[in-house]
């Protein structure tokens, strides 16, 4: 009998490679017919091509190698990809669970990206418009994604991206999708040159597929109702030479129909003479600006006015800036930029403390004037504050503050009867020693310590 256990085992072993060829077999022409039936899901602009597939583990994947998945005009390329079987039932024969890319390449025009891996699930792909059955486009939804050593180009910016590590939760079309990315590089040699840099980056509660929308069709940006945050760490901007440094970036914003509240913070800011209206610095001794910022502030969409809550500016070495107040027809954006120009104001309280920069201007503008400091200020004093002023006033007030800067804070106040623009603001003030009653027709108070 143990003559025959050698062919036994031999038929065993030979029929279960039969069974596993012709379990192979039907997996290959189950393959086959889906993934002829997921192409039929594409619509007429769409192709998908590989140079080989085959079954994944249990048949619940499809491996492929040389993928190639085309779409209008935008184009996916792989080396490597394992797909999730896709469903071919009803309205999700565009769903996929999970992706796998090596060497994933994407193209269209308004970029390329390359990354070395990528991961994605629960994965829906766009499709065209049908107005024939009344059915709409469909943009791109990605639940979740991952990828390592990423490079891109963006056409809009004329710029290259870079980083080592991303990942991208809920993007979709008006999504809050959250983005984390290490190791961020944004590089543009358009004039003017300029290179961006961020340690970590977190964006979090951001419609990115809007956002992308934006940039590819040059359109503005619409920002969705609800929480966001922004989180960089080791900021830096840099053209020829350094620009900006922040240590840390944050911001959190609430936005509903008819506001936006919002509360910003710039940790560890450096800024150096090359940016716009800093070159002065060298001349009163500084290499380059130190600092932190903070702002809150709540723009109102209805009433069209921004009232500002804090916004602290504080150099140590300079001084520490305070204000609060309200502007009409204007935005957070323009605060910061060079807009705040046009700002329409309503009210302006304003606190200033010196530590150190104004005796600084003083040196340098009595310097330019060939006089001595103390001299300067003895003829402002005179300018501002002449026989017969009233101590009160803004210009005596002015002057007294000059005369002891290190004695507290100087705080200014602005309501004038209607809103004007910062620059009439600007323009009054420069009138007030040959014309007082400025001060009141732009409803200025000045207070020395």
């Amino acid at each position: 009998m143990k003559k025959h256990v050698p062919v036994t085992v031999a038929g065993i072993a030979t029929l279960a490679c039969v069974g596993w060829l012709a379990a192979r077999h039907a997996e290959h022409v189950m393959l086959d017919k889906s993934i002829d039936n997921f192409r039929q899901t594409l619509g007429p602009d769409a192709s998908f091509t590989y140079k080989k597939a085959w079954p994944g583990l249990l048949g619940r994947s499809v491996k492929f190698t040389g993928l190639v998945f085309r779409q209008g005009p935008e184009t996916i390329t792989a080396d490597d990809a394992e797909i999730s079987k896709p469903s071919t039932s009803g309205d999700d024969a565009r769903l996929i669970g999970h992706l796998s890319f090596r060497n994933f390449q994407l193209a269209d025009p308004a970029g390329s990206l390359h990354l070395d891996d990528l991961t994605m699930e629960g994965v829906t792909l766009p499709a065209s418009a049908d107005d024939k059955h009344g059915t709409p486009a469909q943009g791109l939804e990605i639940r979740h994604a991952e990828a390592s050593t990423l490079h891109g180009f963006i056409s809009s910016l004329q710029s290259d991206l870079s980083a080592t590590r991303l990942k991208v939760e809920d993007y979709g079309s008006d999504e809050a999708s959250r983005l984390e990315a290490h190791d961020v590089r944004l590089s543009t040699d358009v004039a003017p040159q300029r290179h961006i840099t961020a340690h970590a980056l977190v964006l979090d509660g951001i419609d990115l597929a809007g956002l992308y929308s934006s940039l590819t069709t040059n359109t503005p940006y619409t920002p969705r109702n609800g929480t966001r945050d922004i989180q960089v760490d080791a900021l830096g901007v840099d053209g020829t030479g350094p620009l900006l440094r922040v240590a840390r970036l944050s911001s959190h914003a609430t936005r509903s129909d008819t506001s936006e509240q919002e509360v910003s913070s710039l940790q560890g800011l450096e800024l150096w003479p090359e940016v716009p209206n800093l070159s002065i610095l060298p001349a009163l001794g500084y290499d380059h600006f130190r600092g932190a910022l903070v702002l809150n502030d709540t723009h109102d969409y209805k009433a069209q006015k921004l009232h500002v809550e804090t916004f602290s500016l504080e150099a140590p070495g300079m001084g520490r800036l305070t204000l609060d107040g309200d502007f009409s027809q204007t935005s957070t954006t323009a605060l910061l930029s060079a807009g705040a120009a046009d700002m329409q104001v309503m009210t302006l309280n304003l606190s200033y403390t010196d530590q150190g920069l104004l005796p600084k201007v003083l040196q340098a503008s009595a310097k330019a004037r060939g006089v001595s400091p103390q001299e300067l200020v003895t003829s402002l004093q005179t300018q501002f504050a002449p026989q017969g002023s009233k101590p009160a006033d803004a210009l005596p007030q002015l002057a007294s503050y000059l005369a002891h800067p290190d004695s507290g804070a100087l705080k200014i106040t602005l309501h004038p009867p209607q809103p004007l623009p910062m620059m009439a603001i600007a323009a009054s003030l420069s009138m007030l020693a040959s014309a007082p009653q400025m001060a009141q027709q732009i409803g200025l108070t000045v207070h020395a310590p």
